[in-house]
Formats: structure tokens, sequence, C-alpha cells
């Protein structure tokens, strides 16, 4: 393709959108609508996933040993629980640990550590197991079974069951907005250039009188969607990160005790996805459309 005929499909392009000024406003309208109603969702899941992560990250299994364990048996039921499938890290708690993480929890001085020492400690040696996923926990607990020595094992139950159960719905609901934004996207992408085309009718049939080829005359329109797309892309991305990082920023003020417990995702990650995604999404809305809005004028 000739350098000249590219200049002359690009001036015909940005002709076009000044020629229906009110139709190519409400064009982009309409993109960045519909792509920052996604980003908005994507920016939600994407969240809760992170949290859900972060939430698994600090749920394990917390496994006590019989009374009168060695230190020989302690490190056996290490190198046994580390060799499971799914246990990515066995961290050792003695008494004395767990009488000084209790110390904290509660407070020194309150009287139920009073004659309570190093020599007269009734805690138990423990490990706390670590999992590659939460959903892994009922594997995990199965194999334990069979390691002796192991006189109890406490795990929350019903809050990884719910986490589990929690993550797969968010997972399936956020695949099913993505799929029917997109869907509606295209649909009004498709109905506000076929009105741009429909208003060019006579332009286009003039040209194919004349000898032109289809794609001659569908790159005008094509670079037009394009257009379209990259700027109902651009503009609400450009808006939503100052938005989004403003709103994180007011969360954490107003409930500051949510830090301590999970993070939100920042900016930059978030809208090193967002960003090409609607850049790429936008341009397809735009060449989607404008083929599609095109095809029937073209049967001359």
């Amino acid at each position: 393709m000739r350098p000249s005929t590219i200049k002359y499909f690009v001036k015909e392009g940005f002709g076009g959108l000044r020629k229906n000024l009110l139709m190519t406003v409400a064009s982009i309208i309409a993109v960045a609508a519909c792509i920052s109603i996604m980003s908005f969702s994507y920016c939600v899941v994407s969240n809760l996933q992170y949290m859900m992560q972060q939430m698994e990250d600090s749920i394990g299994i917390s496994v006590f040993l019989e009374d009168g364990t060695t230190s020989e048996d302690i490190e056996e039921i290490r190198g046994k629980l580390e060799k499971l499938e799914h246990v990515t890290k066995v961290t050792y708690v003695s008494p004395t640990d767990s009488l000084e993480m209790l110390k904290k929890e509660w407070g020194a001085d309150e009287d139920i550590f009073i004659g309570l020492d190093e020599e007269s400690n009734p805690l138990a040696h423990s490990f706390q197991v670590d999992l590659d996923e939460i959903s892994s926990q009922k594997a995990v607990l199965k194999s334990m079974e069979g390691i002796k020595g192991i006189d109890s094992v406490e795990y929350g139950q019903s809050v990884s069951e719910a986490m589990v159960k929690i993550s797969k719905v968010f997972q399936i609901s956020g695949l099913l907005i993505m799929l029917v934004l997109g869907a509606i996207s295209v649909m009004i992408i498709i109905n506000t250039i076929r009105i741009s085309v429909t208003n060019r009718r006579i332009e286009i049939n003039i040209m194919k009188y004349v000898g032109a080829t289809d794609w001659f005359i569908r790159w005008p329109f094509i670079i037009e969607g394009i257009i379209i797309g990259l700027i109902g892309a651009i503009v609400p991305t450009l808006i939503g990160m100052p938005i989004y990082a403003k709103c994180i920023h007011i969360f954490y003020d107003y409930i500051p005790f949510v830090q301590s417990f999970v993070q939100f995702k920042s900016m930059s990650d978030v809208f090193v996805f967002v960003l090409p995604a609607a850049l790429i999404f936008g341009i397809l809305l735009g060449v989607v459309g404008s083929v599609t809005s095109i095809r029937k004028h073209l049967q001359v």
C-alpha cells in the first residue's frame, strides 16, 4: 500500500469524524462507558481475588505433637510434613514460643499467665504448616493421618471452605460480567457506526460505480472506528487511574484497620493490564463495528 493511499485513508477517516461530529461524540461516549464498566468490574474482581490470596496465605494448619516428644521425633515429623504434597513451608513452634505469642496477644499481665514460665509450661510442641492453596487442605489433612507423634490438628475449616466457594463465585461471575459487557459494547459500536455509514451511503454507492474496491471503501471507515475506539479507551482509563488511587487512599483513611488484614492492588499493578486491554478492546470494537456496519452498503 502506497504512502499516498495511506494518507488518503487517514485524511478521509478524520474527515468522516468531523462531518459526523455529533455521532462521533456519541460513539466515543458509548465506547468509553462500556470500557469504564469493564475496567471497574476488573478492578473489583481482581482485588477480591488478590485479597483471597492474602487470606489464604495467612491460613494454615496447626499440628500439635504428643507429650514426651523428643528432639529426634520432632525432626522426623518435620521431615515427613515437608514431604507432603501441597505443603510449602513447615515452621516449628516451641512451647516457649507459643507462650510468648499468647502473652503478646492477651497481655503479659493477665492472671492466666501467673506461674507459667519455661519450666512450668503446659503448651505442646507444634508445627505451623503452610499450603500452596487453601483448597488443598483436605488432601493434606488426609495425608497427616498416617504420621505418628501427632496429637491433634487445628485448622479453620469453615473459613477455608467459605473462602474457596467465594473465590470460585467471584471468578465465574467476573468472567460472565466481562462476556456480557463485551457483547453489549460490540452492539453499541456497530449501531453507532452504522448510522454514520448510512449517512454516507450515497458517497459509497458513487465510489462503487466508478470502480473502487471494497477494501478501498472500507479503510476510511475502519480508521474512523479505530480512532473512536482508541479515544473511547484512553479517556476513561486515564481518568480511572487517579480515581482508583484516590478511592484506595480514602478507604484506608476511613477504615485503617483493614490494612492489617488485607491490601488492595496498587494502581500500577491494576492498570498495567487495564490500559493495554482497554486499547486493544477499543480498537477491536472499532474495526468489528466498521466492517460489520458497511458490509450491506457494498452490495451494489
